[in-house]
C-alpha cells in the first residue's frame, strides 16, 4: 500500500526506487528478493504493411494462443557482440520496451514475460548484462559475472 502511494508521488516502483541511489551492493541485495519480469522471446516477428487488418488479427490471434504453449525462453537479445537480457520491474515498463522493439524493428510481436528472481535466471544463463528497464526513462545496465562451482 505504501509503495503505491510512493509510485503514484515519485513516479518511480519500489525497485527504481532502490536503483535511483546507485548503491550496487544495496540494488544487489534487493534483487535477490524482488522478482522481476523476463520477456520470453517472440515466436516470429510480422511484417504488418503486408498483411490485411483481418490477415493480422487472425495471425496475432493464433501467436498469443502458440506463446501460451511453448516452454519459457528469455529474449536475450544480441548488441555489438554482447548478449542482453532484458528485465522489467512493472508491466508498464515492459510494454515500454514492446513498444520501442517494435518501432525499431518495424515489426509486429507478441511479447509476454516470466516472472523470477534475476539471480536464479542470471546463474544459469550465459549473459554479460542484464538490462534493467530498458527504454524507460531511466535503465540500468548491470553486469553478469559467471563463475564456475569449484
Amino acid at each position: 500500500m505504501i509503495g503505491k502511494l510512493l509510485e503514484t508521488i515519485t513516479g518511480k516502483d519500489d525497485l527504481e526506487r532502490v536503483a535511483y541511489k546507485e548503491d550496487l551492493g544495496r540494488l544487489n541485495e534487493y534483487l535477490k528478493t524482488r522478482k522481476v519480469l523476463i520477456p520470453k522471446r517472440p515466436l516470429r516477428f510480422l511484417d504488418a504493411g503486408s498483411l490485411t487488418q483481418e490477415q493480422l488479427l487472425e495471425k496475432i490471434r493464433k501467436d498469443a494462443e502458440d506463446f501460451n504453449n511453448t516452454p519459457f525462453e528469455p529474449w536475450i537479445m544480441e548488441v555489438e557482440g554482447k548478449k542482453r537480457l532484458p528485465a522489467f520491474s512493472s508491466v508498464k515498463k515492459a510494454e515500454v520496451f514492446s513498444s520501442v522493439m517494435a518501432k525499431k524493428l518495424n515489426k509486429v510481436f507478441s511479447v509476454g514475460c516470466g516472472e523470477v528472481l534475476l539471480s536464479v535466471i542470471a546463474r544459469d544463463m550465459d549473459v554479460d548484462f542484464v538490462d534493467l528497464n530498458l527504454f524507460s526513462e531511466k535503465s540500468w545496465e548491470i553486469g553478469v559475472k559467471q563463475t564456475t562451482a569449484p
